[in-house]
């Protein structure tokens, strides 16, 4: 099969032959942890059945089968990936009639690379209001009164269903979106200045670690600084301009690949970075340093308890 064939092969397919099964399906689409980013909390890549496309939220990309076959094998080339996928699905080979190529599984959608599915905010209110985003926080680490001078709940409209999210604004109006189930953001996708009139700047991946962070320097020491998320580590070069004002520039990134090559980015750019990763060096992200230290204090107040109430009793 050529690539025109193998992309009208069905994605969730493809993805079922190399170990990759959906979190959970809803309608058309299927819901997966990602497979082309590090692990994530909850899945936020979507395989759309009736059209045969994959999207992914975080990266804001999508495409056909052979566009997420690049992207899951990145080293190899064109001809190399023809035949890899030939030999995942080699029934489909030997009987090259089975008609795909006369009748595709979608029968409207262009040539053209999937689109983003349009998020439409309908309302945005205060933090508190709603039960279950103030929980999602909570489950995360962050105290409300932490969160709340920075974030929304965001209620919008996704594919003609109604759901709810915490919400973080970057600087041209668009929304970083959180919630138990999900993991997005709304047009336009762009990065966060939080300037407080401070020499130095941290820098975080996601609104999440920055929350952390806020909620860590209460029991550490306070941060005096301005700080950036960057949403996205696809949009570091957005932050160039803002970073090269600052004296010093410290980075709270992942202690992943993405994160290794944000750093030397910002280096290769001549900034005078500070590796503050060191500080959970045990731990992916902020966030995961930031639970840790809780489930820590949480054993400790248990033996504290424990101790004080004579221990067993017969």
């Amino acid at each position: 099969m050529n690539i025109k064939q193998l992309n009208q092969l069905p994605i969730t397919d493809f993805l079922s032959r190399i170990g990759i099964e959906p979190s959970y399906k809803r309608g058309e689409s299927q819901w997966y942890v990602s497979p082309i980013r590090e692990p994530e909390h909850s899945p936020s890549f979507k395989v759309n059945t009736a059209i045969n496309r994959w999207y992914d939220y975080a990266l804001m990309q999508g495409g056909k089968l052979f566009d997420l076959a690049e992207r899951l094998y990145p080293n190899q080339d064109a001809s190399n990936l023809v035949e890899k996928l030939n030999s995942l699905f080699l029934f489909e080979q030997q009987n090259q009639d089975f008609s795909l190529a006369a009748k595709p599984i979608w029968q409207s959608v262009t040539e053209k690379r999937v689109n983003a599915p349009a998020i439409t905010i309908n309302e945005i209110k205060p933090l508190g209001n709603n039960p279950a985003i103030t929980s999602y926080l909570e489950n995360r680490g962050i105290p409300l009164d932490i969160a709340r001078p920075y974030c929304k709940e965001v209620y919008y409209q996704l594919e003609d269903k109604q759901y709810f999210a915490v919400g973080f604004e970057n600087r041209s109006g668009g929304y970083e979106l959180r919630n138990a189930y999900f993991k997005g953001a709304s047009s336009p996708k762009d990065i966060t200045h939080i300037e407080n009139g401070g020499k130095s700047i941290c820098v975080v991946e996601g609104f999440i670690d920055f929350l952390s962070l806020l909620t860590l320097q209460k029991s550490l020491h306070s941060i005096r600084s301005d700080f950036l998320v960057l949403n996205s580590v696809s949009l570091a070069d957005r932050s160039l301009a803002i970073l090269e004002g600052y004296q010093n520039v410290f980075l709270y990134l992942d202690h992943d690949n993405a994160g290794r090559k944000t750093q030397e980015k910002y280096q290769a750019a001549g900034l005078n970075t500070v590796d503050a990763s060191l500080i959970y060096k045990q731990h992916k992200d902020v966030n995961d340093y930031l639970m840790a230290q809780k489930s820590s204090q949480k054993e400790v107040k248990k033996q504290q308890t424990f101790k004080k109430s004579g221990g067993l009793h017969l």
